[in-house]
């Protein structure tokens, strides 16, 4: 097997299988698959807690031609265990003198309904991509992950309609070994749901979530003012 042929997705999200970066990136592995690259899978937050996890994932990693890295916006950043395994991986490539030619690419989903508020996280997963020697190949940019949950896209397929376009059009670009294009972040980027709605919907969670730990009186305390 070519190494360029091989395909490592790694999922950044605590939440693991039940997350919307897992059905993210399944799909567009899966897209690959079908384009006749070999794709592997792991979680992050598997991971990283052992040592024997850690050297797995850098073996995973000098393993691949491509990698890319799903993961949900936390605070403006990556999630920690997702700077932790970037952290990692720098040292190990910072120990290397020949460093191989190795895609790498992301797919970033935030809660928010606009997807502006991943781009100092894709701006921080482009200078790591640089400084440890990666092929810089773009970025997916999703907002109101929360919409797509953890289920297969294919179970949405009207909702998410834009955002499985883009992915296809990603796929077809990756398994030629060229950048993700424009048109393809566009699509996966547009709104998908009414931002109205999506709040709507997004303040019905909360009021659940409240409710069931008994804070419903307390959801508009502002204890640090």
């Amino acid at each position: 097997m070519n190494k360029n042929d091989n395909v490592l997705l790694l999922v950044g999200s605590p939440k693991g299988s039940s997350s919307t970066s897992n059905s993210l990136g399944d799909y567009l592995i899966s897209c690959l698959e079908q384009l006749g690259l070999t794709a592997t899978k792991e979680y992050i937050y598997k991971l990283i807690k052992k040592e024997e996890g850690q050297k797995k994932l850098l073996a995973k990693v000098e393993e691949a031609g491509m990698i890319i890295l799903a993961f949900p916006l936390y605070v403006d950043c990556l999630p920690a265990g997702v700077i932790k395994a970037l952290e990692f991986i720098a040292d190990h490539r910072k120990s290397k003198r020949d460093r191989e030619k190795q895609g790498f690419a992301i797919i970033i989903n935030c809660g928010f309904p606009e997807t502006q508020h991943n781009n100092t996280a894709i701006a921080i997963c482009k200078v790591f991509s640089r400084e440890v020697g990666f092929e810089w190949m773009g970025a997916l940019s999703l907002g109101m992950g929360g919409a797509v949950g953890g289920g297969s896209l294919e179970e949405r397929r009207g909702m998410v309609r834009n955002v499985i376009k883009g992915l296809d059009l990603a796929a077809q670009a990756l398994a030629e070994g060229k950048d993700i294009t424009d048109e393809a972040t566009e699509f996966f980027g547009k709104k998908f749901i009414p931002i109205s709605l999506y709040t709507k919907m997004g303040n019905m969670g909360w009021n659940k979530q409240a409710k069931k730990y008994g804070a419903r009186k307390k959801i508009k305390d502002q204890p640090y003012l």
